[in-house]
């Protein structure tokens, strides 16, 4: 089965005109991830690799919010109850979802409206563009429930959005951004109202979708790699 045609289990995922549309669909909940969705994910982004009839993705949430982050009673409660190397096996498993958002060759724009939190909002921050809505509030949480900031790459990405300063008051603090200071800050490339996010965010992807499909994967790449380099290196 290819990208293209691919039914999701744990999320919802169609194709249109190039452009993919991952829905986090579980709104009772605020749209929390658990196991199978962050493998489900993972494998999705890793099959994208090989699917020239998707050249853009939107990654949005149902009922007016992103992503709450971990599910509390699926992955929070289980986690306390690990031993080592099960938590290291977690560990890599929410690393390598990061590593094939950013490995993936299509662009990635996250939709963001409402609560954005915890992994939530490092699946904003590992896209490479974001709309949201003034009602978006982003909160990397993980010092509250007693992990480091640097979870999922965080202390290496967030500083590259928004600048060294910014980052760490949030990672420090936990405390959520708002639409107004993400924006300001440069993590939102632009703010919407809320019924016009989805038209947003389909819109840019569909006009990127429609544009040179390899220049684009490169200028990911080298967006991500360039960092690295020195400018000589780079030129």
């Amino acid at each position: 089965m290819t990208a293209e045609s691919y039914v999701a289990t744990h999320f919802l995922w169609s194709v249109h005109d190039r452009v993919g549309t991952i829905t986090l669909n579980r709104p009772e909940r605020k749209n929390p991830l658990t196991f199978e969705s962050y493998a489900e994910l993972r494998d999705l982004f890793h099959a994208l690799g090989a699917a020239p009839g998707v050249r853009a993705v939107v990654l949005t949430g149902a009922g007016g919010n992103f992503c709450s982050g971990g599910d509390v009673h699926d992955i929070i409660g289980p986690l306390t109850r690990m031993n080592a190397g099960e938590l290291l096996r977690f560990t890599r498993m929410t690393g390598d979802l990061v590593r094939a958002m950013r490995e993936c060759p299509q662009p990635l724009i996250a939709a963001v409206d409402g609560v954005c939190a915890g992994a939530g909002a490092i699946l904003a921050m590992a896209s490479d563009l974001r709309i949201a809505t003034p009602r978006a509030k982003t909160a990397f949480l993980f010092t509250r429930v007693g992990l480091a900031g640097c979870d999922m790459g965080a202390c290496a990405i967030l500083p590259r959005i928004i600048g060294q300063g910014r980052a760490s008051e949030l990672l420090y603090t936990g405390r959520s951004m708002s639409a107004a200071e993400g924006e300001a800050w440069g993590f939102y490339n632009r703010v919407v109202d809320p019924d016009q996010l989805s038209v947003a965010a389909t819109t840019l992807a569909t006009e990127l979708a429609h544009g040179p499909s390899f220049a684009h994967g490169m200028t990911k790449r080298m967006l991500h790699q360039e960092w690295s380099l020195s400018i000589e290196a780079a030129i």
